[in-house]
């Protein structure tokens, strides 16, 4: 009986371990997300200040500028699927 108690014991502590990691990872990357998520919300707005002249001028701005810009969107686009996956 002792021998199944201490078995018992050692499953349990082995249980607790791997969920007070798994709650400090959840927990971590929690705060990572959010972390990501701020950088990303910054992104979005310095590219909505960058998009909204260039569509104004659309017709008379160079390809460069909008190849540039676009290059920041898809930088955006695949950080926002990464948090989604996240959650």
């Amino acid at each position: 009986m002792s021998e199944n108690k201490s078995s018992l014991d050692n499953l349990k502590t082995s249980i607790e371990q791997m969920r007070d990691e798994i709650k400090l990872k959840a927990h971590l990357g929690q705060a990572e997300a959010k972390d990501e998520l701020e950088e990303l919300e910054k992104k979005w707005n310095a590219f909505l200040g960058q998009y909204k002249p260039f569509t104004a001028e659309a017709g008379k701005t160079a390809e460069n500028a909008g190849a540039a810009l676009a290059l920041a969107a898809e930088e955006i686009k695949a950080g926002y699927k990464r948090l989604r996956k996240l959650f």
